[in-house]
């Protein structure tokens, strides 16, 4: 099982273009740990799983090895009936991105990576 946990995290953080140190900036743990993690030299606890599952987006089995295929997850609530109700937030959103430092931009970048609609 950790093994295969160890492999996945280590693939699914390289699929986001994460290093090991901005992955655990964002997670708030050591880089060492993350290192431990991904060389298979320490185990996750459950609620470790259950945070890099909804961080990766994808369901536990495929951490623990029980599931060979990613299965995306959709962690976010449905739209309301008015996706916009707050017409200036957009403007406000894009704003705070442009002004956000770059690692800041990166992780959000990294969030709505699956929502973005390719052309």
């Amino acid at each position: 099982m950790f093994t295969d946990f160890a492999h996945r995290l280590k693939e699914l953080r390289l699929s986001k273009d994460l290093t090991q140190k901005e992955f655990s900036d964002l997670l708030k743990i050591s880089q060492s740990t993350v290192s431990m993690y991904e060389s298979g030299q320490r185990e996750p606890s459950r609620e470790v799983l259950e945070i890099y599952a909804k961080f990766f987006k994808v369901d536990m089995s495929y951490f623990t090895g029980k599931d060979k295929k990613q299965a995306v997850i959709d962690i976010i609530s449905p739209a309301p009936e008015d996706p916009n109700p707050d017409k200036n937030m957009d403007k406000r959103l894009i704003a705070a991105y442009h002004k956000a430092p770059e690692h800041i931009q990166r992780i959000v970048s990294v969030c709505l990576e699956p929502y973005i609609d390719e052309k």
